[in-house]
């Protein structure tokens, strides 16, 4: 998953500074018997946001610009491993 996300922070000569900001969660592997974990989802891109304040920047989450799910089929076939093209 990526998500872009559009952070504020004010100015001393009272504007507002606009950053965008991108982050992504590690691969997930999907199948018939394992879904995917929002929750972990979730959990990760929230931490990505965290890590990226914990800097110290006064910026604030504004809005979610985009977000996307990339979704890549794999195959396995007499012991080779490959992902197929679209």
């Amino acid at each position: 998953m990526q998500a872009d996300a559009e952070f504020i922070r004010e100015t001393l000569d009272d504007l507002q500074m606009r950053v965008t900001v991108y982050f992504s969660t590690t691969p997930a592997e999907v199948t018939s018997a394992r879904n995917l974990d929002l929750v972990t989802v979730a959990a990760q891109l929230s931490s990505a946001v965290d890590n990226w304040n914990s800097r110290g920047s006064g910026f604030v989450l504004d809005r979610i610009t985009k977000f996307m799910i990339c979704i890549t089929k794999f195959r396995e076939i007499h012991g080779s491993s490959y992902f197929e093209a679209p």
